[in-house]
């Protein structure tokens, strides 16, 4: 597909002035070059032309139907913590369209249990609105993320909550969208699209349009409100751990466990693990020992699993603590591989875990300078065996093997997240990880594994390219939502197809 974009010329930034105020219009140098970061979730990222700070659905509105009319790529962000997902992809980077002064909790309804938010509304911000106004209550707030990340970046990636583990990936939590088409429409999805209804019900009003914009990568429309289901948030608490001596009895103990649904899995709100590599590239690469014979005399597992778990009473914690113990320790390790115990926390790791929004994410910055999270689905019964290969891979491109991995609604799926820790002043880094994840995806796509938020360069198009009647309907869709294919070139294979995309993309510098 031949394709082309204009620049924003002088009358462009003069109409966005007039749209949005002359305050949240900026084209500095300076400015674009602040937005630019590669690494958390992306690499490749280029510096936007212009940044346009919108308040309101009607704001966003006229800014896409100028930049429709005008063929100017579009680049929507929430808050910025996805590092170089939510950049430009290409050397004109057009507009970037921050969404972060739409900040507005807007409802909070305890008996049909959802809160309406706008994509600039944080994880902090949210919790701590919650903790005084609805402390019986909790947003589904990020596993992981700092304070500043947004809740609505992540529900609509379809990302992990604080309980994942219960309630499946966070998309399951979103009940209604309002999204602002390229085109100009706005429009609610599921029972929120009828007028003066409310979002109970996600499916809508005949097909579903929901899922659309699941997933997205913001090359669809920009999602302006969104409401999600809230959770019951009792006072007792606890995070049980084991530690194991292979991937498979960490895989297979968890999966015993969460079996057991009614009234002992249901309470593990999350369930996580790793490796112990986890521990030492939270620190400085220089500054800590990197065999794992030091680390074991700290008591930390080889491999190990969390389980935080919530009740509404002392007597009922206490009843499924017992349960997880004796299903672990008792009926799974007399046939486990290796050893299987509990890793024994003290009071202070348990209220570390339990406080959120945490910032267990932060730390891999400093092993290297940059860190990038890659995250693919599996079935859980293929978790073990996909980290094992991972690992040995990461390992072959001089990558400490850093692994992470959690449940997915009872274990029905696995959630697998490597973390590559390198050095974001180095191309050289940049390309060698790049050509790690190029074999780790012939690898996965093979086995039929899914990566929940393929990359520009490789797993979309590599993806889309093997999926070729999934990319021909999308491609269909994405015609009619957004027929000059101004939002986020470059995302999800668009607009030149999976054989070519990677060529229009920036690259390293």
């Amino acid at each position: 597909m031949s394709i082309t974009y204009n620049e924003i010329d002088e009358n462009i930034v003069k109409k966005l002035k007039e749209i949005v105020g002359v305050d949240y219009v900026n084209d500095t140098p300076a400015m674009m070059q602040s937005y630019m970061a590669k690494g958390i979730m992306g690499i490749r990222a280029a510096p936007p032309n212009t940044v346009v700070r919108p308040i309101t659905p009607e704001e966003i509105q006229k800014i896409l139907v100028l930049a429709n009319d005008h063929k100017i790529p579009v680049t929507p962000m929430a808050g910025g913590l996805s590092g170089g997902f939510a950049l430009p992809l290409l050397e004109n980077g057009g507009i970037l369209l921050d969404c972060s002064r739409m900040n507005r909790i807007l409802e909070v309804d305890t008996d049909d249990r959802y809160v309406i938010i706008e994509p600039g509304v944080r994880a902090g911000e949210i919790w701590a609105y919650f903790h005084k106004n609805y402390p019986e209550w909790a947003p589904p707030i990020a596993d992981g993320a700092p304070p500043a990340a947004t809740i609505m970046g992540d529900a609509i990636e379809r990302g992990f909550s604080l309980v994942t583990g219960r309630y499946g990936p966070q998309a399951d939590m979103v009940l209604g969208m309002e999204v602002v088409l390229p085109t100009g429409e706005i429009f609610r999805t599921g029972s929120w699209g009828l007028p003066g209804a409310k979002p109970f019900y996600k499916y809508g009003l005949g097909p579903d349009l929901h899922s659309l914009f699941f997933g997205s990568q913001g090359a669809m429309g920009v999602i302006t409100k969104a409401a999600l289901k809230i959770v019951p948030h009792p006072e007792f608490k606890t995070v049980k751990a084991f530690g194991f001596e292979n991937w498979e009895d960490s895989q297979n103990a968890t999966l015993m466990a969460s079996k057991y649904e009614m009234g002992i899995a249901d309470h593990f709100v999350m369930v996580q693990g790793g490796n112990w590599w986890l521990v030492p590239t939270r620190w400085q690469k220089n500054k800590i020992p990197k065999t794992y014979d030091y680390w074991k005399k700290l008591g930390i597992p080889e491999y190990f699993m969390n389980f935080e778990i919530w009740a509404h009473s002392q007597e009922e914690l206490d009843f499924v603590c017992n349960k997880l113990d004796d299903i672990i320790l008792n009926k799974y390790a007399k046939k486990a591989k290796g050893k299987v115990y509990e890793q024994k926390l003290h009071e202070i790791q348990i209220k570390s875990r339990l406080l959120k929004p945490n910032k267990i994410a932060i730390p891999y910055g400093q092993w290297e300078q940059g860190f990038l999270f890659v995250t693919w689905y599996t079935p859980w019964t293929d978790a073990a065996e996909c980290m094992r290969i991972y690992c040995d891979l990461m390992e072959k491109y001089d990558f400490p093997p850093v692994m992470w991995y959690a449940s997915i609604d009872h274990c029905r799926e696995a959630i697998i997240m490597p973390i590559y820790c390198f050095d974001s002043r180095q191309k050289e880094d940049y390309v060698r990880l790049e050509k790690c994840e190029t074999e780790v995806t012939e690898i996965f796509l093979d086995k039929g594994w899914v990566n929940y938020r393929p990359n520009p360069s490789i797993h979309a198009p590599m993806t889309y390219e093997r999926a070729d009647i999934a990319f021909k309907m999308l491609k269909k869709i994405k015609e009619v939502i957004d027929p000059n294919y101004i939002m986020h070139p470059g995302r999800l294979a668009f607009p030149w197809g999976p054989k070519e995309t990677s060529k229009h993309l920036v690259g390293f510098k």
